[in-house]
């Protein structure tokens, strides 16, 4: 049980990074087709810098 709730901690906080870059990245954008692009890629950047951390540390879990 200790595992799955340091997990889902885990996943809450990379979560919240992908929000603050999104938030950072739609702030300083000046138009709205600006912001679309900016929070499309601020997801995506953050799925990728984020999901091979936690894919290791759940396979380290198990």
């Amino acid at each position: 049980m200790k595992r799955v709730l340091f997990l889902f901690a885990l996943s809450l906080i990379a979560t919240g990074l992908i929000g603050l870059l999104t938030l950072a990245l739609t702030t300083a954008a000046p138009t709205l087709e600006l912001r679309v692009l900016a929070v499309m890629g601020a997801v995506l950047g953050g799925y990728v810098l984020v999901q091979p951390r936690l894919n290791r540390v759940a396979r380290r879990l198990a």
